[in-house]
């Protein structure tokens, strides 16, 4: 559900930061949630998530809604997650890999800066269908490993790894009716506001028009 998403936000995010590099060792650089088995695809990165809580629901007592398509309402629920995503530099030399390593750790250090927000950045926090927050101010270094042998079947190469990772925390709502992601975009929340004294002050209702649930999702671009 929310997992191939979050995975798929980041595969993108890197693709698109590959596609645009003008140097020439990374440009279109090989990214799937796959571990590489095609020796054309080295260099690569390899990218993986792993939960670091359980899920949760949101809030007490915590009611949205999403319009149906005869106008009326049906009750959804917002779900939160947490874990870390992993990118992992695989290459066939220590020189490429490291170089590759230094490129990812510059991809994410540029991503800081909010306000000159990267491709890598946007396009991970803008999805339609899960809320991302990333810790930008933190990247782990991970072991560096080498290992003879290849997937296709030679005994003379050495396969090269060191990965890094970063924290996330988000969010995505699930329509029980459906089975199925609900656009963000698409929720009605209704809430009762109060004061600073703890006393009603009225019903608020936000209504956002876009009620479309989740679209057919085609993992097969992430590999």
């Amino acid at each position: 559900m929310y997992l191939s998403k979050l995975k798929g936000a980041v595969v993108e995010a890197l693709q698109q930061t590959f596609a645009a590099t003008p140097t020439a060792d990374f440009n279109g650089t090989f990214v799937s949630i796959e571990y590489p088995l095609d020796k054309q695809n080295y260099p690569s990165v390899w990218v993986n998530y792993d939960d670091r809580d359980s899920l949760r629901i949101a809030g007490i007592d915590h009611r949205e809604y999403v319009l149906d398509d005869n106008g009326g309402t049906h009750d959804v629920t917002r779900w939160l997650f947490s874990g870390t995503v992993t990118l992992t530099a695989v290459a066939l030399s220590s020189l490429e890999r490291d170089n590759l390593y230094d490129e990812l750790v510059r991809i994410y250090a540029f991503s800081r800066i909010e306000d000159d927000a990267t491709v890598f950045r946007t396009t991970i926090e803008n999805n339609d269908f899960i809320g991302v927050l990333a810790n930008w101010d933190e990247l782990r270094p991970g072991g560096d490993s080498a290992g003879p042998g290849t997937p296709w079947g030679t005994e003379d190469e050495v396969i090269y790894e060191k990965s890094l990772s970063f924290d996330v925390e988000g969010e995505f709502v699930s329509d029980a009716s459906t089975d199925t992601l609900v656009l963000l975009s698409a929720i009605l929340t209704e809430g009762t506001p109060v004061n600073d004294k703890g006393v009603t002050t009225g019903v608020v209702q936000n209504v956002l028009v876009n009620s479309a649930s989740e679209i057919a999702f085609d993992n097969s671009q992430w590999h």
